[in-house]
C-alpha cells in the first residue's frame, strides 16, 4: 500500500477515536440535589465544576492546596483532605459518610457561603495579620474537619502552589465566579465537592 494512504487511514482512525470518546461526566448520584459539583485536583492545581446533565467540565479554575501533600490526619498538618474526619463532626444527613471515605466516594458539601472580605488571618510567618487573606467569599465545607473551605487569597502568587494551611484557594476574581456559579442553585447549600490527590 501506498505510505501516504496508510498514513491518511491512521489518521482517521485517530480522529474517529478521540472525536468518539466521551467526556468524564460524574455520576448522578455525587450531585445529590445540587445542579453543580466542584472537583478538586490537588497534585495538578486545578478546580474543575461540572454540571449535572451536561458531559464534562463546564468551568475550571486554577488554585492553591495545603503547604504538606497527603490526605489530613490530624488539625493543624497543614493538609488538604481528601477523606472525611472525625465521626463527630460529620452531620448525619450524609448517608455512607464516616471517618477515612474519600470523597470520591461520598462528596464532602458546601455548608455555608460566608463573605469573607473583612476577614483577617495571621499565618505565622512573622508577617503578622493580613488584611482580606480570604479573599471576598469563604465556602465553608463539611468534611469532618474544622474550617476547611474553598476561599480567595492575598496573595495570588501563591495559586498553583502548596502554601495554605488547609484549605482551597482561589485568586478572588476567581472565588467571586465560582460564587456565584454555585449560589445559582440553592444558595450553594449542599453543593458536592471532590478531593483527590491527582
Amino acid at each position: 500500500m501506498n505510505k501516504k494512504l496508510i498514513l491518511a487511514c491512521c489518521l482517521v482512525l485517530i480522529l474517529s477515536f478521540a472525536c468518539t470518546a466521551a467526556a468524564y461526566t460524574p455520576a448522578a448520584c455525587f450531585f445529590g440535589n445540587a445542579k453543580y459539583l466542584l472537583y478538586i485536583h490537588k497534585i495538578s492545581y486545578r478546580l474543575d465544576v461540572y454540571e449535572r446533565n451536561k458531559d464534562g467540565v463546564v468551568y475550571s479554575f486554577p488554585i492553591a492546596v495545603a503547604k504538606n501533600p497527603g490526605d489530613k490526619k490530624r488539625t493543624g498538618d497543614n493538609r488538604t483532605p481528601t477523606s472525611w474526619g472525625s465521626a463527630v463532626a460529620i452531620p448525619a444527613k450524609y448517608t455512607g459518610a464516616s471517618s477515612g471515605i474519600p470523597s470520591s466516594q461520598v462528596p464532602f458539601r458546601i455548608e455555608d457561603v460566608c463573605p469573607a472580605h473583612d476577614w483577617t488571618h495571621d499565618f505565622g510567618d512573622g508577617k503578622g495579620v493580613i488584611a482580606g487573606a480570604y479573599g471576598p467569599w469563604f465556602l465553608s465545607l463539611d468534611t469532618g474537619w474544622i474550617g476547611i473551605g474553598i476561599h480567595g487569597t492575598h496573595d495570588a502568587n501563591s495559586i498553583g502552589t502548596m502554601a495554605s494551611e488547609g484549605c482551597i484557594r482561589l485568586r478572588n476574581e476567581d472565588i467571586q465566579r465560582l460564587k456565584d456559579i454555585v449560589c445559582s442553585d440553592n444558595g450553594g447549600i449542599g453543593t458536592g465537592v471532590i478531593i483527590t490527590e491527582d
